[in-house]
């Protein structure tokens, strides 16, 4: 969705720092067994060497757009985080523990993820946010649960949205606790898009792109609500609401999405971004489209744990 005067979405805003935590630190992924792959959603058992590898060519080539540090360079000293470190591996996903603002750098949304063994991630990281001197926004109960990878921040007409996707993680009552809480001081409006279960997180299948331009796995959205800025509530088709907002719609493979994390891009600002394994047609498609460059570096072994680019990474605009 482009803008007028100041655009603080998350693909315009280059961020100053990005917090990682790298899969070495705890060796919980040589401790992984075929048994626990259900439990964490992964969807081989990946070869750990090669998803070293594979990350650490990711983070060499992320370190030539920003500055990139680690949990352990923040919480080294927390236990909590090493525990965590050491069982659950899914704590690379960086994303879903914790939402950051463009347009309130000092600022973070703690979630509440549902899966029992990522329920700790949030927690840990919240530590290391607050550590950093960020500060929560809200929190979530009852039937609120809400990742990180469900949300992504945009403005459109200078207004701050939300877009969040609902389904098998994230919760419509976390998308209106976000609303009670945050409208109008912190957010003016919030999307919701529906997805299909088989769509893991909204970025999975959906991403914003400049110039109104938005890449969206084929058949993975329908029905959607608006909350708008007087807390009211109504339902929309979130993609037939965005084309009626002038919005061009780059459709890709379902089954595509979902295996190899094609729609899960990461914004660096000024145009910029990474992909993991993008095909050179549909890497011309989007750069010619939306004005953009796309960095591709290999990620087959990670994709196997259901997590792209964007899923690795936290944004930090402090």
């Amino acid at each position: 969705m482009d803008t007028t005067g100041d655009d603080f979405s998350e693909y315009h805003v280059p961020p100053r720092r990005i917090l990682m935590h790298h899969p070495r630190h705890g060796l919980s992924l040589e401790r992984l067994s075929r048994e626990r792959l259900v439990e964490l959603n992964f969807l081989e058992l990946p070869h750990t060497p090669e998803l070293y590898t594979e990350y650490d060519a990711f983070v060499a080539l992320l370190g030539t757009h920003v500055e990139t540090l680690y949990l352990d360079d923040v919480i080294g000293d927390h236990e909590p985080f090493h525990a965590e470190a050491a069982s659950n591996p899914n704590l690379i996903f960086m994303r879903d523990s914790s939402v950051t603002l463009p347009w309130a750098p000092d600022k973070f949304i703690p979630t509440r993820p549902a899966l029992p063994s990522r329920a700790r991630e949030a927690v840990v990281v919240s530590a290391a946010l607050q550590r950093l001197g960020m500060s929560p926004l809200t929190q979530f109960d009852h039937d609120e649960y809400l990742e990180g990878g469900d949300v992504l921040p945009v403005t459109f007409n200078d207004k701050r949205v939300l877009l969040v996707g609902f389904g098998v993680r994230t919760t419509k009552a976390a998308a209106i606790k976000l609303a009670l809480d945050l409208i109008p001081q912190h957010v003016d409006y919030i999307i919701g898009l529906s997805h299909d279960p088989e769509l893991l997180h909204l970025d999975t299948g959906f991403t914003v792109l400049p110039e109104k331009v938005i890449l969206a796995a084929a058949g993975m959205f329908g029905a959607g609500f608006l909350i708008d800025e007087e807390r009211r509530l109504s339902a929309v088709n979130p993609l037939a609401y965005a084309e009626a907002l002038g919005c061009s719609i780059i459709r890709c493979n379902k089954a595509d999405a979902i295996a190899h994390e094609r729609c899960n891009l990461l914004p660096l600002g000024n145009r910029r971004y990474l992909a993991f394994d993008l095909p050179g047609e549909l890497k011309a498609v989007l750069e010619k489209a939306a004005g953009i460059r796309i960095d591709v570096v290999k990620g087959t072994e990670i994709a196997k744990a259901t997590g792209g680019v964007h899923c690795l990474t936290r944004p930090l605009y402090i």
